[in-house]
C-alpha cells in the first residue's frame, strides 16, 4: 500500500538537549549519529532531521515502511506496528512519545508493484508508456532532466514522471534498475519490479485537511493508511494516465477492427486515430479531436480491450501483443 512517509513532530528545546545527550553530538548532526548507533536496528528505514525555526523546534522523520517492517506488502492492519516502532524511536531520541499524537504528515507515497521478469519486455513497456498523455489534471509528464553542467536534456531510461511542483506526483520506475544505478543491493521483493507511485505532498495534504475540502482528513498517518483511500488515489490519479487495454502492433489492431461488426465509419475513425497516436502520441490526438470524438475513440478501444498506445513495429524482438501489466488493478474497479 505505502512505500514511504514523512512525519513532523513539534518538540521542545529540552527534547533537543535530550536528543543531543542520547546521540552524543550536536542536533545538526543528528542523522549521522543516529545511523551510526541505531540505523541497522531499524533496518535503515529512518532518516531524521532536527530544525529550529522562529524559536520552535521540529523533528522530521522519513520512514521507509517496507524496510521498517521487512516485507513488501504494507496493509491497513500494519499501522499499530508502524506506530509502535516510531514511538520506540522517539523514546530512544527524546525519552517520551507525547508528541506522536500531534504529528503532521508532510508526505506519503502510495505504491503499486507489478512484476515483469523479462528485462527486454520491461524496457519495451517503458518505451510504450512514454507515449501516454503529456498532462493529466495539473500533472505534467517528465521523461528526463537537464544536466547541471551541460544544460542538455538527459532522458530517463526506466522512469516516467507526471508531477506538479508541490501537490501530487505520479511516478513509474524500474525498481531493479533504480537500485543498480545507486549501487545498492536488490532485495528479493524488488527484483524485476515495476513500481507505480502516487506521491502526496504537503500542499495536497494540507488542502485535504482544510475546510475547502468536502470531507476534511487530518494530516496524520493513521488516516491515510486505509485501503479504501489507497485505491481511491490509484483510481483518481494513476489509472487515467495509463489507459486500459492490452498493447498490440498496428497490423494486429487493424485486423481486429476490420474483422469486427462495428459500423464502417467507426472502423475508419479508430484506424486513423491509431495511426496518429502511433506517429505522434496520445496527447497530439487529444488536441486534434473534439472531446466527444476523443472520448469515443477511447470508449471503442476499451470495447476491444485495446490500449490506444501501440507496440512500435520496428522495436527489436517485440511481441505482437503485450498484456497490460495493470489489468489486475483495473479489475478491482469492475
Amino acid at each position: 500500500m505505502i512505500h514511504t512517509a514523512e512525519l513532523i513532530f513539534h518538540i521542545e528545546k529540552n527534547d533537543v538537549l535530550t536528543l543531543e545527550e542520547n546521540l552524543g553530538d550536536n542536533y545538526k548532526k543528528a542523522n549521522d549519529q543516529f545511523q551510526l548507533l541505531y540505523g541497522a536496528y531499524f533496518n535503515n528505514a529512518y532518516t531524521i532531521q532536527v530544525t529550529e525555526k522562529f524559536g520552535k523546534c521540529y523533528l522530521s522523520l522519513f520512514v521507509d515502511a517496507v524496510r521498517l517492517l521487512g516485507k513488501p506488502d504494507i496493509v491497513e492492519e500494519d499501522y499499530p506496528t508502524i506506530k509502535n516502532r516510531i514511538m520506540e524511536l522517539l523514546m530512544l531520541l527524546i525519552g517520551h512519545t507525547d508528541c506522536y499524537e500531534n504529528h503532521t504528515l508532510k508526505r506519503l507515497d502510495y505504491r503499486y508493484d507489478i512484476i515483469i521478469e523479462d528485462a527486454h519486455i520491461r524496457q519495451l513497456y517503458f518505451h510504450i508508456i512514454g507515449k501516454h498523455i503529456n498532462q493529466y489534471r495539473k500533472q505534467i509528464k517528465r521523461k528526463g532532466e537537464k544536466d547541471k553542467l551541460t544544460g542538455k536534456m538527459i532522458k530517463y531510461k526506466t522512469t516516467v514522471y507526471h508531477s506538479t511542483e508541490k501537490s501530487i506526483s505520479v511516478c513509474c520506475y524500474d525498481k531493479s534498475a533504480e537500485r543498480e544505478a545507486k549501487g545498492c543491493a536488490i532485495e528479493s521483493y524488488e527484483r524485476n519490479v515495476i513500481r507505480f507511485e502516487v506521491r502526496l505532498r504537503y500542499e495536497h495534504l494540507r488542502y485535504r485537511a482544510s475546510k475547502r475540502c468536502k470531507n476534511p482528513l487530518p494530516m496524520q498517518l493513521a488516516y491515510y493508511l486505509k485501503e479504501t483511500l489507497y485505491y481511491e488515489y490509484l483510481h483518481k490519479y494513476l489509472l487515467p494516465i495509463y489507459p486500459q487495454g492490452d498493447y498490440y502492433t498496428f497490423s494486429q489492431v487493424e485486423r481486429m477492427i476490420r474483422a469486427s461488426h462495428i459500423p464502417p465509419d467507426n472502423k475508419e475513425l479508430l484506424i486513423n486515430a491509431l495511426r496518429k497516436i502511433s506517429t505522434y502520441g496520445l496527447s497530439t490526438l487529444k488536441k486534434q479531436l473534439t472531446p466527444y470524438k476523443y472520448n469515443k475513440v477511447l470508449q471503442l478501444l476499451r470495447g476491444f480491450s485495446i490500449n490506444p498506445i501501440l507496440i512500435p513495429k520496428n522495436y527489436p524482438n517485440a511481441p505482437k501483443k503485450l498484456e497490460n501489466p495493470l489489468n489486475a488493478l483495473y479489475a478491482k474497479y469492475e
